[in-house]
């Protein structure tokens, strides 16, 4: 793979975390109301953001 379908490939996966795990994880784990699935989003994102700096970046290069 080259590194234009690895950056879109990292990429799809992190919009999954950020928009669609996270918020459905703490939806469904918490008490099941729009508040948590928002905590999720924002959990989702900084977790993708760390993975992003920590591992991702590096995938790329």
């Amino acid at each position: 793979m080259n590194k234009t379908q690895t950056f879109i490939g990292i990429m799809a996966f992190y919009a999954f975390l950020t928009y669609i795990a996270f918020p459905l994880a703490f939806y469904y784990l918490g008490k099941k109301t729009l508040s948590y699935a928002g905590y999720g989003f924002i959990t989702g994102s900084v977790v993708s953001i760390v993975l992003w700096l920590m591992v991702g970046n590096k995938m790329v290069k």
